[in-house]
């Protein structure tokens, strides 16, 4: 369940004087990963590797804005930070909230199922948990999707989860995973698994390191 132990603050986010401290409960309520990608999150603002921000899921301006939600904490979250230092030349590589700006996608984050709407691939992709093996196939075929895979394929594209630097990272750690894992018996991977979800401090991508373990026979 999510910290809500904040003070009453104004209903106007921009006024709000404690954005860190806010940042900071909703880093230990996320096990330290960004509510996206789920890379690492170590502090507020400052550098990319491990910056975040705090992310409102329902956006406070645009024209899809909530401006009653701006201060819901259960709308906003903590959130990688990917735009610092980077030329235009590389829009392409920005994801997660610097990605998807006032936009709105389905509030997958919030839903308890959340993970059974996706799946992932050995080449380090997240995908809608249909039929089809590559993100590619999802997009060439979008007019035959249901709705569920359609709305997540919509917020993968929104956010930009296949970016070029996600997807080489997620392959490095499924590389890594499945070295380990041929050498240890389903009895200890489920232990694992176990051992995982009771970190307070989650390892990058673990959504996808969990999808692999649960498939151990």
């Amino acid at each position: 369940m999510r910290n809500s132990a904040i003070p009453p603050q104004p209903i106007v986010y921009n006024e709000f004087d404690k954005k860190s401290d806010l940042n900071q409960l909703l880093r230990e309520d996320q096990h330290h990963i960004c509510c996206y990608c789920q890379q690492i999150l170590t502090h507020f603002q400052g550098e990319n590797i491990g910056g975040s921000h705090n992310e409102h899921l329902e956006p406070q301006n645009g024209p899809y804005a909530k401006p009653l939600l701006q201060m819901d904490y259960d709308n906003i979250f903590a959130c990688c930070n990917t735009t610092i230092g980077m030329g235009k030349k590389e829009k392409n590589k920005r994801h997660c909230g610097d990605k998807k700006g006032e936009l709105l996608i389905r509030g997958f984050i919030q839903e308890p199922t959340c993970t059974n709407s996706f799946k992932y691939n050995n080449l380090g992709e997240i995908l809608p948990n249909g039929s089809y093996p590559s993100f590619k196939e999802y997009q060439a075929n979008r007019n035959s999707l249901s709705k569920d895979e359609s709305e997540a394929l919509n917020t993968l594209e929104v956010l930009n989860l296949n970016s070029v630097t996600l997807v080489n990272d997620r392959k490095k750690d499924f590389d890594k995973l499945f070295k380990v894992m041929v050498r240890l018996n389903k009895q200890i991977i489920d232990q694992k698994i176990i051992d995982f979800q009771q970190l307070t401090h989650f390892p990058r991508y673990i959504d996808m390191l969990l999808y692999y373990m649960r498939k151990k026979k």
